[in-house]
């Protein structure tokens, strides 16, 4: 139930609590008391406000109306903090007159009075809304402390409304004019690089042009603009020292490269590829009689994480976009958490929430992000051909790293992924790069993995599998159901030790996918599809596969799978 609702049976629960202890133990975080004698007096109530600011901007929550304070009923007495009204109260008038002393008014708030213990109580629920703050009329706004409000101090309020989804710290107007605010060499470059791509005349007006990548609106230069192509000065002065720095670190501990700077988004860009290109180099590889070359680093990989680093970062806050090569593993850092829902369990199938839409929408404009977000999979793509694996997202302390390997090749995935560039996706990359020298992996195990990067991960297995054209295949045992590398394949895939599936191997592939499909069925579905002679033949296969558990005896018994992620005892 949300956190702004009452059921008749919750309230009933909490009033019987009450009349036996302190009603101040019962509230929390989003369920406050209030004792309100009449209706007049709720209405006269400057406190009520607040204490619906305080929970709308926390979680929501629920004020109970008729429950006096513990402190007004004799001690022990606690049946008599259950005051309650005689008269029914109305409703619609409180709602009304409550949403006139907030703001917005348009906050979701329920009132609703209950008759129980043969005394009229209201509940009042208010929401937490996820696009804005909840004041009262005079502007004050308040937070939830435990079981108790207070009013929000300012450094809470801004954090408040950076986290909100609406809010778009790149959207605001800055002081300063457009042309004097802005690198004359980066201007240039983008300006010429747009009307190329575009096939317009250089004799486009700047200004016409920064108001048609957005990074002014109508004449007033934005933050987003102003950190895209500005003179580090005005960038300093109008908005914060806002850093980069790239550092190339060897094994040793020798620093090649210790950057730090300042500037536009523009120039950043162009100076951090330069120091990742210095870094990157190309090795040849010859794998099975074939030659084929892979970077050190991938180029598209770090792009991506790169422009994510800048245009999610928290601007709002001064700080430094990182970037950290140790020989072995990239790291790039962005100032400011996760945002909009998005996690790092999630990020590869969540939605895209931009922290910074205008500065989005203006390197969207010059393709540098994707409109669809799928820079974090591009990111996969970039690890997973070369047999690495996929980026490790992390938040510590209000920063957000992306971490890739480096260097590590496994020939077998390269050789595969570059024949067949075209073909070979996330899906298929990530199969490979788990049954790649071990040979099997447990079904769940796949599925698992899929999870993170797609929407429907036994779909994407079915289809990978089958894309991989005789790589793979599809096999099971007693103990469950595996993807192995076929026998055609195990020395290209460097398999020491080939795993043998059971006799029954289709018959295992046959039941879990019918279950995949249909989520359960009966001994005799069962029975036909594994075309099975006997019942007792059926009842056999199924009790030993470990795979599957039943529910339920006799007829009206049904199988469903469970999916064990370990590997057969046969296997090394």
């Amino acid at each position: 139930m949300p956190t702004h609702s009452l059921s008749d049976w919750d309230l009933q629960e909490i009033l019987n609590e009450i009349a036996t202890r302190p009603s101040s133990e019962l509230e929390s975080e989003t369920l406050e008391f209030k004792g309100y004698s009449s209706e007049q007096a709720l209405h006269n109530a400057g406190d009520l406000p607040e204490e619906l600011s305080a929970l709308a901007n926390h979680q929501g929550g629920v004020i109970v109306v008729g429950v006096k304070a513990e402190n007004a009923v004799p001690f022990g007495n606690w049946d008599q903090q259950l005051a309650g009204w005689d008269d029914k109260p109305d409703d619609t008038a409180i709602r009304e007159r409550l949403r006139g002393k907030l703001r917005p008014a348009s906050v979701e708030l329920h009132v609703k009075s209950r008759h129980l213990r043969e005394r009229f109580y209201i509940v009042i629920g208010i929401a937490h809304p996820q696009d804005t703050l909840v004041s009262t009329s005079g502007g004050k706004f308040y937070i939830r402390d435990g079981r108790s409000s207070r009013p929000m101090t300012p450094e809470e309020v801004q954090l408040a409304v950076k986290s909100l989804r609406t809010y778009d710290w790149s959207a605001d107007a800055v002081s300063c004019s457009a042309l004097e605010a802005l690198d004359p060499v980066a201007l240039e470059e983008a300006h010429s690089e747009f009307c190329e791509s575009r096939q317009i005349g250089p004799e486009l007006d700047r200004m016409k042009f920064l108001e048609a990548i957005g990074a002014t609106h109508h004449g007033e230069l934005l933050r987003g603009g102003l950190m895209f192509l500005g003179k580090e000065d005005a960038i300093r002065t109008e908005l914060g020292n806002h850093e980069y720095r790239f550092l190339w670190k060897t094994n040793v501990g020798e620093l090649k490269i210790n950057d730090v700077w300042t500037g536009c988004i523009w120039n950043a860009v162009k100076r951090a590829k330069g120091h990742f290109n210095s870094c990157n180099r190309i090795q040849a590889f010859t794998y099975k009689g074939q030659q084929f070359q892979a970077p050190l680093l991938d180029p598209i990989a770090f792009h991506e994480a790169y422009l994510n680093a800048l245009v999610h970062r928290d601007y709002a806050s001064v700080g430094m976009v990182s970037v950290l090569f140790t020989s072995d593993r990239l790291t790039v850092a962005s100032p400011g958490g996760f945002y909009g829902g998005v996690t790092a369990e999630n990020i590869a199938v969540h939605e895209p929430r931009h922290r910074n839409q205008t500065l989005a929408k203006i390197l969207m404009t010059f393709h540098m992000v994707d409109r669809a977000g799928a820079g974090v999979l591009r990111m996969g793509l970039g690890s997973l051909k070369y047999g690495r694996s996929f980026p490790r997202f992390t938040e510590t302390q209000g920063t957000v790293e992306v971490s890739m390997e480096a260097q590590y090749i496994k020939p077998p995935i390269s050789v595969l992924a570059l024949n067949n560039p075209e073909t070979y996706g996330i899906a298929e990359l990530l199969i490979l790069n788990m049954v790649v020298d071990k040979g099997v992996a447990p079904i769940a195990q796949v599925l698992n993995g899929l999870s993170k990067l797609v929407g429907d991960p036994w779909g994407s297995a079915q289809e990978a599998i089958e894309k991989l054209g005789g790589v793979v295949e599809l096999c099971g045992a007693q103990s469950g159901i595996f993807v192995r590398v076929t026998p055609r394949y195990k020395v290209f895939m460097q398999v020491e030790r080939e795993f043998a599936p059971s006799r029954n191997s289709h018959k295992h592939v046959t039941l879990y996918k019918y279950l995949k499909r249909h989520g359960e069925a009966s001994n005799a579905n069962l029975r036909a599809l594994l075309k099975h002679g006997s019942s007792s033949q059926t009842s056999s296969f199924l009790r030993h596969a470990k795979y599957v558990e039943r529910a339920g005896s006799g007829p009206s018994a049904r199988w469903f799978l469970v999916e064990p992620v370990s590997l057969p005892a046969q296997h090394p």
